[in-house]
């Protein structure tokens, strides 16, 4: 406390013992004026976080009776967080695992965010799709993957570098060039539909360099 409704009291008492002046008491009214103002606009903030608290407990009491039956207690406020779907840029790439040249598995993050763009441990089915963007319209995915919510749960990283569900993925159709396109769903037990995509840069296996590798000068945007 700042001690302004003390001040206020003895400036009040000294008024009504005559011991003021016209422009002690024009000072005393503002501060008055000053202080009603003050308690107004804290008691509007009150009501305002009260509101927002009560809003937050209906949708998640909604989710509960409501569309997801199956969710958790302890998941209901996730869903009502969770506000966009991201693709860990930082963390998803080819990566090499034996002596052969080139990347032989694909490494996903994927992170389901809040509106602080915070990650969020909240499981739902995510679907991954991995394309060639160079590769004439119609041509096949690369590669194709579903995970069910529970093995979305298996797969969280929570390390203190990052975090999200982290998957390593044999190549299904072996890429020819260094730049690919993964595109991911994901749909939340309440019926909601995230999606995200990213340009990806990977090293293409050596049992496909028979043709020459095409390249690209553009890096891969910032999505994590």
């Amino acid at each position: 406390m700042d001690g302004t409704p003390t001040r206020l009291l003895l400036s009040l008492a000294a008024l009504a013992a005559g011991c003021t002046t016209p422009a002690q008491v024009e000072g005393l009214e503002a501060e008055l004026r000053d202080q009603k103002d003050r308690l107004t606009a804290q008691a509007e903030a009150l009501d305002s976080v009260r509101s927002e608290r009560d809003a937050i407990r209906r949708q998640r009491d909604q989710l509960l009776a409501g569309t997801a039956a199956g969710v958790h207690p302890e998941q209901a406020d996730l869903l009502v967080r969770i506000d966009r779907l991201a693709i860990n840029t930082w963390m998803t790439g080819g990566q090499n695992t034996d002596d052969s040249p080139g990347d032989d598995e694909l490494v996903v993050l994927v992170q389901p965010r809040d509106v602080d763009n915070e990650p969020v441990k909240l499981p739902g089915t995510l679907q991954l799709r991995l394309s060639d963007p160079a590769a004439p319209e119609g041509s096949p995915a690369l590669g194709s993957w579903q995970f069910a919510p529970d093995e979305c749960r298996r797969r969280w990283l929570g390390s203190m570098l990052s975090q999200g569900f982290l998957f390593r993925l044999p190549w299904q159709t072996p890429p020819t060039r260094d730049r690919l396109l993964l595109h991911a769903r994901f749909d939340t037990t309440d019926g909601r539909r995230f999606d995200a995509d990213a340009l990806i840069r990977i090293r293409p296996p050596a049992t496909n360099r028979s043709q020459p590798v095409q390249t690209s000068n553009s890096s891969p945007p910032d999505g994590g």
